[in-house]
């Protein structure tokens, strides 16, 4: 019996010849590694900077919070009591008041802080505010 003549050089490539080898299945494998370990660092970043903006994002209500009894009289610059916490939350806040030029017109800053290591932050607020 004969073998048959190659018509085309591509079918008639070994079985050795169209294998990879095992530098090449290594290679591909480290580079899938480093392209798993680049997306899973990135996924840790983002879960940071979520729980970040969780945390502004409640204090900024607190703060709100705070200035709608700054605007409604609860709060005043002759109230004695202008710091304080909120319940069931480990958010603190402060409020200044400070004179302008004009009669009767205070500048209003709220602070709210939260955290006590790392994990602090706080973030302020300013406004004016008529008092008669």
């Amino acid at each position: 019996m004969t073998r048959p003549s190659c018509a085309r050089p591509s079918h008639c490539e070994s079985r050795r010849e169209r294998a990879f080898t095992l530098f090449e299945v290594v290679a591909a494998i480290t580079i899938m590694a480093i392209g798993v370990t680049a997306v899973l660092a990135s996924f840790n970043g983002m879960n940071e900077t979520h729980r970040l903006m969780e945390r502004r994002t409640e204090a900024a209500l607190h703060a709100r919070s705070v200035m709608t009894l700054v605007r409604t009289g609860a709060l005043t610059p002759k109230t004695e009591e202008k710091e304080g916490t909120f319940e069931g939350a480990d958010y603190r806040f402060s409020v200044s008041f400070a004179e302008t030029e004009w009669t009767n017109l205070y500048a209003v800053g709220v602070q709210i802080a939260w955290g006590a290591d790392e994990g602090a932050g706080k973030i302020n607020l300013y406004t004016l505010q008529y008092y008669e």
